[in-house]
């Protein structure tokens, strides 16, 4: 069999041509001279996956070489004993030439300030010494090399050297059966294809978990030496090999060569398996060849194999995160919710952590989305704004009314407020003594509805009355419209309403009017709603004539519908097991407000001729969405109103 040996250093470069600066390091990086000097961890952007606290911890990574010095102290409390399988004498992986400590610096040296730090700086390393302190050794070597590896759990083995030929690749399929993952440099003769082992990347018994590594320049361009993806291509991954400083005998020293590029393709794996110990090693090589950024040309190509490897990238979902739910089944992981009486007890369940939902992405990893975020106290549109200055109970002596705005400056129930831009038909049918009913009804494009019918009494200028109303909503409760996870059902609030009103003076206009709403329970993909009961008040005086004829000024103040009972089963996965399987969480949560929102509306309405007027609004809200925390809001309106 072909003898193995370290990929040889390759000759001195000639001076490369100029070319444009690199763009700066993240902030992250220009924290310390280490960070600056890892040039590997750098350029893979490893610096994702640290702050998700991935750094090789828990992985085992064997690096099959010239063995390691086990005494350097970037290696300290991180490095097995090892064995010797080499024909060096003796048990210990010692290593008496250099490239396998170099090889192992790359991988997980420490991140402990001083000079530099491997991509996996946390990762558990076991030397293997399958080539002697002169560089030598045979198949057989590497073959027991990967055997004891896999015996003692390893989980990826760095295979930086290579054979001129094909070899028996019996132990090599053994340990892939296994489970384990190998990562083998290309080699440094400038060929088309990879040198073995790496080029048995290709071969279907391979599964996958062979990856090949080609080395690449500052520039991301192919190192002169390395040779190119060839018939492993699908297979294959590029990372730097040009000039990388790591640890050697006794100290540090830079290196190049696709055995340098092999070891950064080997941390990137152990973080990705650190972070998802549940991973296959095929899985782990799929997200690498997945994630990685194209070089050369577009797609998969003979140079740069599947690309540049990414470890940014690879952190982040591939596919659509989907979330496992009590009564939808598997949802992608996204909502929003917006407006309505739920605004409160949301924005609690969000600050106490409650919404945070976890999802498997196309190769089963757990990501934890924050949808609290997408939690926000809508502001009033202009039309709402209106509506909440329109008096409590109309003043009306018309027959039948046909009008498009605020439902609720037809149909005197305050809970009718979240209908700002609806058309509305009443009938108002006198009987006798003072007496009247009024059917009514008012539908909001394709969110609402609601019809009803009031009775009322009077008596000079003090009219009193009720009305019961059903008030349907789609996708919608209470006001609250939600996406995603938070996507409503349909809403069925039965509510009374009591309303008066009083002529106080010439041209003054007091009225009030109260609701009281029952609501079925609903429910969305991530909760479930239980029957909830709601109030809305509102009280208003207007006056006309004040500047000029015809006008009006207009004060109000209202509590927009507020739930004061009900609650909120929260279901959700929050992560998984060790085996990768979903962890639900379920939790309830009340519904009333924790605060009481108020607002405070000044309005005047001047006639610009008999069938045109312009009418200013200004509403001041405390505690929006009955948020106790929210601040208070200011806001403006101006229309033109003409009448044809």
């Amino acid at each position: 069999a072909p003898a193995p040996a370290p990929a040889p250093a390759p000759a001195p470069a000639p001076a490369p041509a100029p070319a444009p600066a690199p763009a700066p390091a993240p902030a992250q990086w220009t924290d310390s001279p280490e960070d600056l000097a890892s040039a590997g961890a750098r350029a893979l952007q490893a610096s994702a996956a640290y702050r998700l606290g991935a750094t090789g911890a828990g992985v085992t990574v064997a690096i099959l070489d010239t063995g390691a010095q086990a005494g350097h102290p970037e290696f300290a409390g991180r490095m097995l004993p090892g064995a010797n399988f080499s024909s060096d004498a003796g048990a210990t992986a010692q290593d008496g030439h250099g490239h396998g400590t170099h090889v192992a610096g790359l991988v997980g040296a420490a991140r402990d300030g001083v000079r530099m730090h491997g991509v996996a700086f946390g990762a558990t390393l076991l030397p293997v010494k399958v080539l002697s302190d002169a560089g030598i050794g045979d198949s057989s070597m590497v073959d027991r090399g990967l055997s004891y590896a896999a015996a003692q759990g390893a989980f990826v083995a760095n295979v930086s050297l290579v054979a001129s030929g094909a070899y028996d690749p019996t132990a090599l399929r053994s340990v892939i059966d296994g489970g384990m993952l190998i990562v083998a440099a290309a080699g440094n003769q400038g060929l088309a294809h990879p040198e073995w082992p790496a080029r048995y990347a290709s071969q279907s018994w391979a599964r996958g978990q062979i990856i090949a590594v080609v080395a690449v320049d500052a520039n991301n361009t192919i190192a002169w030496f390395s040779n190119r993806a060839g018939d492993a291509r699908d297979y294959t991954l590029a990372a730097p090999g040009v000039s990388l400083e790591s640890t050697a005998l006794d100290g540090y020293v830079t290196r190049s060569g696709t055995s340098m590029a092999a070891p950064l393709v080997t941390g990137a794996a152990a973080l990705v398996k650190s972070r998802w110990q549940y991973l296959t090693a095929a899985q782990v090589a799929e997200i690498l060849f997945t994630t990685a950024t194209d070089l050369g040309e577009p797609g998969t190509d003979a140079v740069y194999g599947r690309g540049l490897v990414n470890v940014e990238r690879a952190m982040q979902p591939v596919g659509t995160v989907q979330t496992q739910t009590a009564s939808a089944g598997q949802q992608p992981v996204t909502g929003t919710l917006s407006g309505g009486a739920l605004t409160s007890a949301i924005s609690r369940a969000a600050a106490d952590g409650r919404l945070k939902v976890a999802g498997l992405d196309a190769f089963g990893r757990d990501f934890s989305v924050d949808l609290g975020r997408q939690l926000r106290v809508r502001p009033l549109l202009a039309e709402e704004l209106f509506a909440v200055v329109q008096p409590a109970a109309p003043d009306r002596d018309d027959t039948v009314r046909l009008e498009r705005g605020s439902a609720s400056a037809l149909l005197p129930v305050a809970h009718l407020g979240l209908m700002h831009d609806a058309t509305t038909l009443s009938a108002r049918v006198p009987l006798v003594r003072g007496w009247s009913f009024a059917p009514s009804v008012a539908v909001q494009s394709d969110r609402a509805s609601a019809a009803g019918i009031s009775l009322a009494y009077a008596t000079g200028p003090v009219s009193v009355g009720a009305t019961l109303t059903r008030l349907s909503e789609h996708r919608a409760y209470l006001g609250a419209t939600g996406s995603g996870l938070f996507s409503m059902g349909e809403a069925a609030t039965r509510v009374l309403g009591l309303f008066a009103s009083a002529r106080v003076a010439p041209g003054r206009l007091a009225s009030a009017s109260v609701s009281f709403g029952t609501t079925p329970g609903t429910g969305s993909p991530l909760m479930s709603l239980s029957s909830t009961t709601s109030v809305a008040v509102k009280a208003s005086l207007q006056q006309r004539d004040v500047l000029r004829m015809g006008d009006m000024v207009g004060v109000t103040i209202e509590q927009p519908m507020r739930i004061v009972s009900g609650a909120a089963q929260i279901t959700r996965m929050t992560g998984v097991d060790a085996d990768g399987a979903a962890v639900m969480s379920s939790d309830r949560i009340g519904l009333a407000g924790d605060g009481r929102e108020l607002r405070i509306g000044l309005s005047y309405r001047v006639p610009l001729s008999r069938t045109t007027a312009v009418q200013l609004a200004a509403v001041h809200r405390r505690q929006p969405g009955h948020v106790a925390s929210a601040p208070a809001e200011n806001a403006f309106a101006l229309r033109y109103q003409a009448r044809f």
